[in-house]
């Protein structure tokens, strides 16, 4: 069965998958590796053994911009992993989509302005098998990730 790949960009993001008929197959937080001056980054090789290992046919990107308040650093740093998660699925021939996250957001039935704990309930109603991993307010990366999946399937992406 093909695979659905939703993508929560950021290092507190996260993979999730959806069967093409919009079932929970499972997700993955967002690898990361720690790096010489003790700050966190985007784990490209294991972000990409991923990949190869469920084999999506298609991935659903949030497509991000810069965050009001952000600091150099931290920009920086959230760009460059946004940038290596769109180079490995161009280099895996991943086909990809890149949404708005106000246009999945709205379609999902989040608020606008609502916090990420709205994700993990809406994710949770939305795909109840995925309950058992949506358990802690941390794991909105994983409710956002799948409910891009989501977004796909319900687009005709697969």
């Amino acid at each position: 069965m093909k695979l659905i790949c939703g993508i929560d960009p950021g290092l507190g993001g996260a993979i999730g998958f959806l069967n093409a008929d919009g079932s929970y197959a499972s997700v993955e937080d967002m690898p990361v590796v720690m790096g010489t001056t003790g700050r966190k980054g985007f784990d490209a090789a294991s972000f990409a053994a991923t990949l190869r290992c469920y084999a999506p046919s298609h991935a659903v990107v949030e497509r991000v911009s810069a965050r009001p308040g952000e600091g150099a650093v931290g920009a920086f740093s959230f760009g460059a992993t946004y940038g290596g998660i769109l180079a490995v699925l161009a280099t895996l021939e991943i086909p990809t989509t890149l949404v708005q996250p106000a246009v999945w957001k709205r379609r999902a039935g989040i608020p606008a302005g609502a916090d990420k704990a709205v994700s993990i309930a809406v994710a949770k109603r939305l795909i109840p098998s995925a309950s058992c991993i949506l358990t802690l307010k941390k794991h909105d990366g994983r409710a956002e990730a799948l409910l891009l999946a989501l977004h796909g399937q319900s687009r005709g992406v697969a």
